[in-house]
């Protein structure tokens, strides 16, 4: 069985929705399960409502303007009057119940109960469409497969209950699911993270054995460096799994870091390729170690935060107060990226995912003088060669402030303003 995976940007209009049909049929669909995630912005659309939410403004009007959105996609794919709209009101009508009735306070369970329809409606207006244009597939409800702890809006899955639900699947059908969603043991809806789609993929591909497991982007496949910050860039034709997970360990936003994992211990290849091209054969990341990955490659995470602590007494950093600090640092889940340390200071580049750095640095202000730097960026270049250094990220650097650097035998990275 094989998996294909679309993003947001893949579904964001009717136009998209007619080509995934279009690919489909070019590449094949048969004994295929596909994860869709939710169309276009609607995620950052739904975040806003929440934020709202908490704000004690109004949200109606926002979650309509959502509604009107799909409702618009609708319009263009369906004939009048179509069943898809009576589900589709039902699912806005449900957020709108919710967010009246909901007495529980928590932001994180809130979140994952509204941003989450997102999926459940994007993958029924595809799936009703491809049933009406004849290509016929099941649509499963994420939540009966995958099944999580409680931990909203980064959820653990309990791989025992997981497998052995994905497994009752049958595997000579057409299925569409959603990404990024769960269920915990009270059948409320989970989130995985951010990206989370991609990981989806990758439980069912380790669930289902798969043969092979597809993410379908707008890039021809993985890249050496991001298009976003740099005009020159080369196709990786294959990676092993170890390279994979290096960038993305460091913000290489093509591949979410949890996706590997279950790939890597299934040995299942996974294929980025384009959606918009899908001849096009893309990136294969598998076991296989392919030499080409010494080329170097530049990463670039936005909106970092640089936080650099100092003992109050001016004496010198000892391994318990690097204890403390990283207990504090795991607790609150805070995710750090670069680390450097001297005798008398520490300092870590984090991303506050969660919004609990201001917890973190009320907790350990009382023993140390602590200086944060907001928006900061984390330029990484894996494979680092001075000699090879190519001119034009030299040039990158040479027009912005360098706030610090680190620089090892094959990775260089620095923190800039």
């Amino acid at each position: 069985m094989k998996i294909y995976k679309f993003g947001g940007s893949s579904v964001k209009n009717s136009k998209r929705v007619k080509k995934l049909y279009n690919l489909l049929k070019e590449v094949g669909h048969k004994k295929t399960l596909i994860v869709i995630s939710a169309i276009g912005n609607t995620t950052n659309k739904l975040e806003k409502v929440v934020n709202k939410y908490f704000l004690k403004k109004n949200t109606e009007i926002k979650i309509s303007e959502i509604e009107g959105n799909h409702l618009k996609m609708i319009n263009d794919l369906f004939p009048y009057n179509h069943k898809i709209n009576i589900y589709i009101k039902k699912i806005f009508n449900g957020i709108k119940y919710f967010l009246k009735k909901n007495k529980y306070r928590k932001y994180n369970f809130i979140y994952d109960q509204v941003v989450g329809s997102g999926e459940l409606i994007s993958t029924k207006l595809i799936s009703e469409y491809l049933n009406f244009i004849g290509m016929k597939n099941i649509w499963l409800d994420c939540r009966n497969y995958i099944k999580t702890d409680n931990s909203y809006c980064e959820a653990h899955v309990n791989w025992t209950k997981t497998n052995k639900k994905i497994k009752q699947l049958k595997k000579n059908y057409l299925y569409i699911t959603q990404g990024f969603i769960g269920a915990d043991y009270n059948y409320f809806t989970t989130t995985l993270g951010r990206e989370g789609s991609d990981y989806t993929a990758s439980i069912f591909s380790y669930c289902l054995k798969a043969e092979s497991q597809t993410t379908w982007k707008d890039v021809s496949g993985i890249l050496n460096a991001d298009p976003r910050f740099f005009l020159k860039n080369n196709l990786l034709n294959s990676l092993s799994y170890d390279e994979a997970l290096e960038l993305s360990y460091y913000g290489a936003s093509v591949i979410h870091t949890k996706t590997l994992h279950p790939l890597k211990k299934k040995q299942i290849p996974l294929y980025v390729r384009s959606f918009i091209y899908p001849k096009k054969k893309g990136t294969l990341v598998s076991k296989k170690i392919n030499k080409e990955i010494i080329k170097p490659c530049f990463i670039v995470k936005t909106n970092q935060k640089l936080i650099s602590f100092y003992m109050k007494n001016f004496s010198f950093f000892i391994e318990t107060n690097i204890r403390d600090i990283f207990t504090i640092i795991s607790k609150y889940k805070i995710k750090v990226f670069l680390i450097q340390s001297s005798s008398i200071s520490l300092s870590i580049c984090v991303e506050d995912k969660f919004n609990n750095l201001n917890i973190l640095i009320n907790k350990l202000k009382s023993d140390f003088i602590i200086k944060l730097l907001n928006n900061v960026y984390l330029y990484t270049i894996l494979h680092y060669n001075v000699n090879n250094f190519h001119l034009n990220f030299n040039f990158f650097l040479k027009k912005i402030k360098i706030i610090l650097r680190q620089i090892n035998s094959d990775t260089a990275q620095w923190i800039i303003k």
